[in-house]
């Protein structure tokens, strides 16, 4: 009998602490940005502009590592459009790249941070057209998938060209060592720019008074934990 109160009182107890979990996805940049510490942003590095160029092996940041692939295979362009080159062109100068998505291939794009981290974000767009040379350049709105440590979400719309779509995350319950994001339609190729990532600065909340239904169920877990006391104490005594 005992042992029932004991486990009684401690289940009120429990009942009355309140869980602090939270993981925060964001289309918005700014409102992110507002709850980061420790920012650092890479927005694609040094090119020429009017050129483009594939680099093995991916791009390196300070703890990030940008790399694309054709199924397997390294294929990260960096580019930066001239003047006439509107394939490229998203008004942001260099940008990071994949190449088109074929009927068969799988154009992904990774980023890797060797160092795991509890926010991150970048901009993102789809380019190219599901048909050739019907004038869409760089192209329409899009969906990709994004799979933060591989666990791939629902679709993400972008927004159509030259405007970048946003995506977020901070949590202050894991942290994240890498982000695939996959291209899903047919002659389409991913963009990113301003890849961010920081620390999560999850506020303390505010204080709040007990409610009466609250200190209630604190004064029953009490009193329980008191009547277990009590009668474990009683029968040690008979012992």
């Amino acid at each position: 009998m005992k042992r029932s109160y004991l486990m009684s009182g401690l289940l009120v107890l429990a009942a009355t602490v309140p869980a602090s979990a939270l993981e925060l996805t964001f289309n918005d940049r700014g409102s992110w940005e507002a709850i980061v510490t420790g920012l650092s942003n890479f927005d694609g590095g040094t090119q020429a502009v009017g050129t483009a160029q594939t680099i093995s092996g991916g791009v390196v940041f300070t703890n990030l590592q940008i790399d694309a692939f054709e199924n397997s295979f390294s294929a990260m362009i960096r580019a930066n459009a001239g003047p006439g080159q509107n394939y490229n062109n998203w008004g942001t100068g260099t940008i990071l790249r994949t190449v088109d998505r074929t009927g068969t291939n799988n154009a992904y794009a990774r980023i890797t941070f060797p160092t795991p981290v509890s926010a991150f974000g970048f901009n993102f767009g789809v380019g190219g057209c599901p048909t050739y040379f019907d004038g869409c350049y760089p192209g329409a709105a899009s969906n990709v998938y994004i799979a933060p440590n591989g666990n791939v979400l629902s679709p993400v719309m972008t927004t159509a060209t030259p405007t970048m779509a946003f995506y977020g995350v901070a949590s202050d319950t894991q942290t994240f060592s890498y982000i695939d994001v996959y291209v899903t339609e047919i002659n389409r190729y991913l963009v990113l720019d301003n890849i961010a990532q920081g620390a999560f600065n999850a506020e303390p909340p505010p204080a709040e008074t007990a409610e009466p239904g609250t200190l209630l169920q604190i004064a029953m877990g009490a009193g329980l934990l008191a009547a277990a006391r009590r009668r474990f104490g009683a029968v040690m005594q008979q012992g």
